[in-house]
């Protein structure tokens, strides 16, 4: 994480970027579900084809990127404008991992002062996603094998990543507890 970000990471600037990050997933979800209709039950690539995050798939394969592109139809160019508000989504989560690790490690030394740069990766694995999906759709029927196996690796790293910065912060706001516990 940019250094300049130390001086945003104070709680009432997390609970603004938690809520903006909350807001643009229910309304990806709420798109996601009506394209997941529209296609008469293919859902988007972001999501495996699953309808939403609640039936995201977690594994993906080339095959199966072109197998749902290909059902998708007529609403093929409706998914590559659905990539344009999803572009805005890793920043915000991004900011909402990034802020909230700056702030639980902004005493630590050593490995710990490393944590925030987690939500980085979230960053890269979601945009490199989007880009790969947005070549694929873009240049369908023409099928880019290296481009398909790159989506499929950024989609696990993606999801990877959630987990890890997910997994980080309930493990800082424990140890920081127990800490406070051990100080009384």
């Amino acid at each position: 994480m940019p250094k300049f970000l130390q001086k945003f990471a104070q709680p009432r600037l997390l609970w603004w970027a938690f809520g903006l990050a909350i807001s643009l997933l229910v309304l990806s979800n709420v798109l996601a579900t009506m394209f997941h209709s529209w296609t008469g039950g293919y859902g988007l690539l972001d999501l495996g084809g699953g309808a939403n995050a609640f039936s995201a798939k977690t594994s993906v394969t080339p095959a199966l990127a072109y197998e749902l592109i290909g059902n998708y139809g007529v609403q093929r160019s409706s998914h590559l404008w659905l990539i344009l508000p999803d572009m805005l989504l890793p920043i915000e989560v991004w900011l909402c991992f990034g802020l909230t690790l700056l702030w639980l490690t902004r005493e630590q030394a050593g490995w710990q002062r490393w944590l925030p740069s987690l939500a980085s990766l979230y960053l890269l694995g979601d945009y490199s996603e989007n880009i790969c999906e947005a070549l694929m759709l873009s240049q369908y029927p023409s099928q880019l094998p290296s481009v398909a196996s790159l989506w499929t690796w950024s989609f696990m790293l993606k999801n990877i990543s959630i987990g890890l910065n997910s997994l980080a912060i309930v493990l800082l706001i424990v140890w920081r507890w127990r800490a406070r516990i051990k100080t009384k």
